[in-house]
């Protein structure tokens, strides 16, 4: 009895394309307009899992060292190391020093159409998102992140602003937290959600959270971020340190809608321009492109 022919294997790129339902959101993409046409490269790093998992975790998180990408895949380190290796020869990641220890982040010479391409994949499927994973403790020594809380009154406008701002710019050098005195029962004010859609940042996620003491107790910092805040901020506990930025409240301003939403983007504005300084005070490696992508509170 003959053998069984095997299937030819798909000699090019797009051929494989058309081979494999893992890549159907092509098919939305207009990659003509966004630059030469996709190699053998990408593909070659998204067909496997682990190497799948670690873009999108760098894509979602930024800068991240193989102590994180570890934790986040759930494999060995010497296998991380090993598919980092691969996907760094390949010209996808580069490598960061900082300390004694090497983070890896999305290169950036990539070309546009495959940033646009992971970010499709990214919200398109959810089964290769990580956004509910939470890092433990389990940072490389003298690497953990700085634990910043936003506090305003009712946790809708302003400190959710400076959250999505600080987890955008700031990716795993921070771990980002926001809350108010007494939270508003309908979440985020929605002008703030759009203008922050404007810049790339979702905070559609979000909702109002009561601060309390568990924490107060995990902040590093907490930068309040309106008056009444400012006045009725708990005691904190020792060695958190507090910080007040008075930042009016655009949603108190009269006048046309048109008005009204300018009054949100000099917020925004505003507010990012405070967190570049703050993480320029601090020290905290501010990334090249905003990460789009965040997780909730």
């Amino acid at each position: 009895m003959g053998r069984e022919a095997r299937p030819a294997h798909p000699r090019n790129f797009r051929e494989r394309l058309t081979t494999n339902s893992f890549f159907d959101i092509f098919g939305s993409m207009n990659l003509s307009k966004q630059g030469p046409d996709p190699d053998d490269d990408l593909f070659f790093a998204l067909t496997h899992a682990l190497r799948r998992r670690a873009l999108l975790s760098l894509l979602e998180r930024g800068p991240l060292c193989v102590c994180h990408l570890t934790e986040i895949l759930g494999s060995s380190q010497p296998t991380v190391s090993r598919q980092m290796s691969v996907l760094r020869a390949k010209g996808l990641v580069e490598p960061l020093r900082k300390g004694q220890w090497i983070y890896y982040s999305l290169a950036r010479s990539l070309p546009a159409w495959t940033r646009t391409f992971l970010t499709t994949l990214y919200e398109t499927r959810p089964d290769f998102q990580n956004r509910s994973y939470q890092l433990s403790q389990n940072f490389c020594p003298v690497q953990a992140p700085t634990r910043l809380l936003f506090l305003c009154t009712q946790n809708a406008c302003r400190s959710q602003i400076s959250f999505g701002w600080a987890r955008a710019l700031g990716g795993a050098w921070v771990d980002v937290r926001s809350a108010g005195t007494h939270p508003h029962p309908d979440g985020v004010n929605p002008l703030a959600i759009s203008v922050m859609r404007e810049r790339g940042i979702d905070l559609s996620g979000q909702s109002s959270t009561p601060v309390d003491a568990s924490l107060l107790r995990w902040a590093n910092l907490v930068v309040t971020v309106c008056g009444e805040a400012d006045e009725s901020c708990p005691v904190l506990p020792p060695g958190v340190r507090k910080e007040h930025w008075p930042i009016p409240d655009p949603d108190r301003i009269h006048g046309s809608s048109r008005e009204i939403y300018l009054a949100f983007t000099r917020t925004r504005d505003e507010i990012e321009s405070r967190i570049r300084d703050l993480f320029q005070r601090l020290g905290i490696d501010i990334l090249d492109r905003p990460l789009p992508f965040m997780a909730t509170n």
